[in-house]
């Protein structure tokens, strides 16, 4: 590692002895995550930021504290408090998600939508999927001619996501533009705060993307046919006390937020990698093992969400350092998946890779697993084939993406293509 990431207040011995995780600021995570990993990664399993908040860097570390009780998801009402967010939908909206529940409330929570998002049902909807990928490569390809430069995620990569959500809350595509707009005004809210978040904007955002799914809801569990599987398995909660309308409509909203800023955030980094490598992107419209091939190792490489957030219920030793308890503790899957001792040449983009783990951890683990994992990730399938398929001769107009952020979700701007 370079002098541009010292040890700052304390000697690497010193921290040892005494079990503290060397402290690294904020702004050297941001200025290179991946450089800061990999230096304390060899020196210590965890270290630790300005606010106290304790990063875990190694894979089987990782893995194992993602199940450990002695960890347990952020509570949805102390999140709240600590970013600062106003009582009204966006407060609501954290307090009832399942991904700031546990036990039984986020099972009850999470039930309903497990059976419509299973591997074998989502599969069905491979041809929506296909199809929603499609219809914007329409409009990528008539902008193409027009302009010399096209912004790949402000035309396909952030627009795909949630057309696929609305096609399977069985509403109109016309919709989808402004549900997309709702869906990444509030979704910040669910990352670490930035300095330059705008919190009206996300109580905006909340506001009217829950609106939205109340009516969804309503029209569902009035008999109306909206052909939604989703709603429907919704509805029937309500209608047996399983969860509150309430809670009902905030899952819906927690799982169209998820859905749709990790995967747009992921289709922009995976095709940015393929056209940056030149690794086989006219070959990948035909050949769906390739596609799968692409998609684990740019998962890996340069996960969409660079952590899973938890809470330490009780001290926990990890080879010589101590997590205290009572902090909050940040699980870095951007450092576990280039972690040495888990993949051979980590920091390679390698789409032949055979060393992948049976379940990624990009996805989380334990009960807390990515509800949304078969669906996303035949997503980013299907999106990479259809652009390869439709636009062959495809390539940067510039620099690959850049890639900012190492908790939560990730920030990507571009790519920039020409056809």
């Amino acid at each position: 590692m370079t002098a541009s990431h010292p040890v700052s207040a304390h000697s690497q011995q010193d921290d040892r002895s005494v079990g503290r995780p060397p402290f690294v600021s904020s702004s050297e995570l941001e200025r290179d995550p991946h450089a800061v990993f990999r230096h304390w990664r060899e020196r210590t399993p965890v270290i630790q930021r300005e606010d106290g908040a304790c990063l875990v860097l190694r894979a089987a570390d990782v893995e194992a504290l993602l199940i450990d009780l002695r960890t347990r998801q952020i509570d949805g009402a102390l999140y709240s408090r600590v970013r600062g967010v106003p009582p009204g939908p966006l407060q609501d909206l954290l307090v009832a998600s399942l991904l700031m529940s546990e036990g039984d409330a986020h099972r009850r929570r999470r039930a309903p939508m497990s059976r419509v998002l299973a591997v074998r049902a989502v599969e069905a909807l491979r041809d929506t999927v296909r199809s929603a990928a499609e219809s914007l490569i329409d409009d990528v390809e008539a902008k193409g001619r027009i302009e010399d430069e096209i912004d790949l995620m402000s035309t396909f990569c952030a627009p795909f996501p949630p057309l696929v959500m609305s096609r399977l809350l069985g509403a109109p595509s016309e919709e989808a533009r402004a549900f997309a707009r709702w869906v990444y005004q509030v979704s910040p809210a669910f990352a670490p705060a930035l300095p330059s978040e705008d919190m009206a904007a996300m109580v905006e955002g909340a506001t009217r993307l829950t609106a939205y799914v109340e009516q969804c809801l309503a029209k569902a569990m009035a008999g109306e046919a909206l052909r939604s599987d989703l709603l429907e398995n919704m509805a029937a909660a309500v209608a047996v006390d399983t969860l509150t309308p309430g809670e009902a409509v905030a899952q819906l909203v927690t799982l169209i937020i998820g859905a749709s800023d990790t995967t747009r955030a992921a289709m922009a980094i995976q095709v940015g990698l393929v056209l940056a490598t030149g690794q086989a992107w006219s070959r990948l419209g035909d050949d769906p093992n390739l596609a799968r091939a692409v998609v684990a190792e740019a998962l890996r490489l340069e996960p969409p969400v660079g952590s899973a957030p938890r809470f330490s219920m009780e001290e926990i030793a990890l080879d010589g350092a101590t997590i205290p308890a009572g902090r909050l503790v940040s699980l870095s899957t951007l450092s576990a998946m280039r972690d040495p001792a888990r993949f051979s040449d980590p920091d390679a983009f390698l789409i032949d890779r055979t060393d992948h783990t049976r379940w990624p951890l990009v996805f989380g683990g334990g009960a807390h697993r990515c509800i949304g994992e078969a669906l996303a990730r035949m997503e980013l399938e299907e999106g990479l084939m259809a652009l390869s398929r439709r636009l062959p001769g495809l390539r940067l107009a510039g620099p690959a993406p850049k890639i900012e952020g190492y908790a939560g979700i990730r920030r990507v701007d571009g790519p920039r293509v020409t056809l």
